[in-house]
């Protein structure tokens, strides 16, 4: 048996088993956004969930959502999702995320979750936009200010909100593995600035494959890709195009954000 086909995974509801998702929070990232003990407990109690993946007994994983309502509409907002570094690359967060989607399906009883995301992290954008089928079109700027933690110290705090429509046609061909690009997809134009986009079909806009190692290495250049992608995301949502996928493989060092305007990409 594997480690990975050992993982129990299960909704949290024991006082102890939340008190290890506070102390993995801090392992994870820091003591500074871990979400308190009180604010989880009233979530699971009030329409929020915590699932978490559990081996030999010890947390490996979690997912934590808690309810949202917006112009007369109640969601699920799946606020934060991590992984051991030591079980990663392993399907996990993928796992949690389907418990999670079960759970607001048959329990919650949830049309849609939503989360946040650095649009900078194309890993994570791969993940959400390919392998879950979620869409975005809103980009938020500084969402939760200047954050000193591992992760996020030294850039904006920039984020995407997902929006994981969880009956569509979309994300049951993401998650089976049926989802792709259309093939127009490679006739879009590049947009070197915010002057380039204007009402084509849809564009491609690069994002490094990996910012850590460039905020390693020389953090202006890291700020020159946040603010660049800031500048171009917030013109074309703002003129109503979604995005809807990360292109791999086509250059070494970037990959590419699908935008597109035809809305039946998202359904």
């Amino acid at each position: 048996m594997t480690m990975t086909s050992s993982i129990v995974y299960k909704e949290v509801h024991d006082l102890e088993e939340i008190k290890a998702i506070v102390a993995f929070q801090a392992l994870i990232w820091s003591n500074d956004v871990v979400t308190p003990l009180p604010q989880l407990v009233a979530a699971h109690h009030h329409g929020g969930v915590i699932i978490a993946a559990f081996h030999e007994e010890q947390v490996v994983g979690f997912a934590y959502g808690f309810p949202g309502f917006k112009k007369g509409h109640a969601y699920l907002i799946s606020h934060m999702t991590a992984v051991h570094p030591s079980y990663q690359n392993a399907g996990v967060g993928l796992a949690l995320k389907l418990k999670q989607r079960e759970w607001a399906m048959k329990d919650g009883g949830y049309q849609k979750m939503v989360w946040t995301y650095d649009p900078l992290e194309a890993r994570n954008a791969y993940f959400n936009l390919m392998k879950l089928g979620g869409y975005t079109s809103k980009y938020i700027h500084a969402y939760y200010g200047e954050m000193d933690d591992k992760l996020n110290k030294g850039l904006p705090s920039d984020r995407f909100l997902v929006e994981w429509d969880l009956f569509s046609k979309r994300v049951e061909r993401a998650l089976t593995n049926t989802l792709s690009l259309q093939t127009s997809v490679y006739d879009y134009t590049e947009p070197l600035n915010k002057e380039d986009i204007k009402d084509d079909a849809g564009y491609l806009v690069p994002v490094p494959t990996n910012i850590q190692e460039i905020k390693l290495n020389d953090l202006n250049e890291a700020m020159e890709w946040r603010y660049h992608l800031r500048e171009l995301f917030t013109l074309a949502l703002d003129k109503g195009y979604v995005v809807t996928g990360l292109l791999k493989g086509q250059h070494p060092e970037v990959h590419y954000y699908v935008l597109q305007k035809d809305q039946v990409s998202i359904r």
